[in-house]
C-alpha cells in the first residue's frame, strides 16, 4: 500500500477532525516508528486521515529528520506532495545549528514546535504523540 492509499475493511469513524502527530525523537528507530505509524494511520479507513488534515509537528532534535540530508528526505517530500503539512521546530533548528534552507522540500517552520500542537489541539485537531 502506498503512503496515503485506504483500506475499508473496518467500521468506519466519521470524526473529520484533523490530527497532529508530533514527533521530538532523537532516535533513528523512534523516527522510523513514527514514520511507520502515520503511514499504518493513513491506511487504516476504519478512521478518517486525509492527507491534507494530517499535521507532523517536528520539534527537539527530531528536525534533524527532516533536512534536505537526511536519509528519509524523499519521503518527507513525498508526504508533503500527498498533501501532510509538515512542519519543523525553528526554535529547534536554531539551537542545532541549522537554518529553514536546510530542510527538505516541502518542509515548512513555525516558531515554536511546541506552541504550535497546542495551538492545532486546542483548535480541535486529534493529538497523537509519536517517538
Amino acid at each position: 500500500m502506498g503512503f496515503f492509499s485506504t483500506r475499508t475493511d473496518h467500521t468506519v469513524v466519521t470524526d473529520q477532525h484533523g490530527t497532529v502527530a508530533h514527533v521530538t525523537t532523537d532516535d533513528r528507530t523512534g523516527w522510523e516508528r513514527a514514520l511507520r505509524n502515520l503511514r499504518n494511520l493513513a491506511d487504516d479507513g476504519s478512521v478518517p486521515t486525509p492527507a491534507g488534515r494530517l499535521v507532523m509537528v517536528v520539534n527537539g532534535p527530531a528536525v534533524r529528520f527532516l533536512l534536505a540530508a537526511a536519509p528519509d528526505a524523499a519521503a518527507v517530500t513525498r508526504a508533503t506532495e500527498a498533501g501532510v503539512t509538515v512542519v519543523a521546530c525553528e526554535n529547534s533548528l536554531s539551537r542545532l545549528g541549522h537554518e529553514p534552507a536546510d530542510l527538505a522540500d516541502g518542509v515548512e517552520t513555525v516558531p515554536s514546535g511546541v506552541a504550535e500542537a497546542v495551538r492545532l489541539q486546542q483548535g480541535g485537531e486529534n493529538y497523537l504523540k509519536l517517538p
